[in-house]
């Protein structure tokens, strides 16, 4: 029994909570989605350098956590399955980055327009996060609960598009309307991300299950 002890605690170490790494990930993925909302519509801002440096961080952040990942022999699922939502959590980040650098490049400063569209990928990252902290609790049902709203809320968000692009069609000014409709397909494409990642945390629940 010793050994088995030994062995267990060399494959996988007692300290490493993998799923509350990557329920932690997830949350610094929605304070980044949540900054958007503070600098761009609560307080509209030229210097988006903080939410660029929230996205650094968040990255090492990533780095870290995935080196703890690839040295484990034994964990909750398939590594692979983490290492995923890893993945797509990181290419929300990176969708934000985009925005910020054509938002700066193009001289637009608010979103103001695009409230509606915003607090819907606040909520989406919240009910993403609250599903991984519940992962190592086995709520599962509850967690297929929240993969549900994620897609709920995104079928909002691809409504709300589709009406703000309805709107910005109708104006005359091509100047206008070329850097907004940028704008607005990068939006489509965080939630598109935070969709991917509620599939994957609906796909841990079934290898679990």
């Amino acid at each position: 029994m010793g050994i088995l002890k030994k062995l267990s605690g060399f494959f996988l170490p007692k300290n490493v909570d993998y799923f509350g790494n990557l329920t932690e990930q997830s949350k610094s993925t929605g304070q980044i989605v949540s900054a958007l909302f503070d600098f761009y519509i609560d307080n509209p801002t030229k210097n988006s350098e903080e939410i660029i440096e929230k996205i650094a961080v968040a990255k090492k952040q990533r780095l870290a956590n995935i080196i703890v990942l690839n040295k484990a022999f034994i964990t909750p699922v398939d590594k692979e399955a983490i290492s995923r939502v890893y993945s797509n959590l990181h290419w929300i980040d990176l969708s934000i980055k985009h925005l910020v650098i054509e938002m700066d490049t193009y001289g637009i400063f608010t979103l103001n327009d695009y409230t509606d569209i915003l607090k819907i990928l606040i909520k989406e990252m919240n009910f993403i996060s609250e599903g991984f902290g519940k992962l190592n609790a086995k709520k599962f049902d509850a967690i297929l609960t929240l993969v549900n709203h994620v897609i709920n809320q995104d079928n909002l968000l691809i409504k709300a598009y589709a009406q703000q692009l309805d709107i910005l069609f109708k104006k005359d000014d091509m100047h206008y309307i070329f850097p907004h409709r940028e704008i607005l397909l990068q939006l489509k494409e965080i939630s598109k991300r935070i969709h991917f990642c509620a599939n994957q945390l609906e796909d841990i629940v079934f290898k679990m299950n």
